[in-house]
């Protein structure tokens, strides 16, 4: 592409991109091409009517720090321990009764099982965010976090 220094899905240097190198095997190789199927995934599902309180006993039980809140079947949101800290907390803070739905982050973004770790790592650091549903092949959902990526990294033989 020309005038394109980077990849827009996980910023790679497209500079000498056809040119065999040294350095494409082991973690560089495995984070580019291993899809996100590859890490541990999460899954606690809320209904937007729940209450935070209910939601966050719901998170600690599963000892989770997110909820995905679908509304039959359909992401409408996540309930993360940002939205708690930012949300119920402080002067402003709204009732532990609230609905989640009005305290969730809505419409997040999500990637496919098939996108690459690569792909998750970019959007987590460029969001500022440490979860983000997965969109898998059967049409369900599934959270990858910052923690699974780096589990997926210290556990794999380089």
């Amino acid at each position: 592409m020309e005038g394109v220094d980077r990849c827009e899905e996980c910023l790679t240097p497209l500079f000498n991109r056809g040119i065999p190198r040294a350095d494409t095997e082991g973690l560089s190789r495995s984070v580019l091409e291993d899809n996100l199927s590859q890490l541990d995934q999460e899954f606690l599902g809320v209904s937007p009517d729940n209450s935070a309180n209910e939601v966050i006993e719901k998170m600690k039980e599963a000892r989770l720090g997110c909820a995905l809140v679908l509304d039959d079947g359909k992401l409408v949101g996540i309930f993360t321990e940002r939205d708690i800290l930012n949300k119920l907390t402080g002067k402003n803070a709204s009732s532990k009764d609230t609905a989640v739905k009005d305290l969730m982050s809505a419409n997040p973004e999500t990637l496919h099982e098939t996108d690459s770790v690569a792909t998750a790592l970019n959007k987590m650091s460029m969001g500022r965010y440490r979860h983000i549903p997965v969109l898998k092949s059967d049409g369900t959902y599934a959270v990858s976090s910052i923690k699974h990526v780096l589990r997926y990294i210290a556990k794999a033989e380089w």
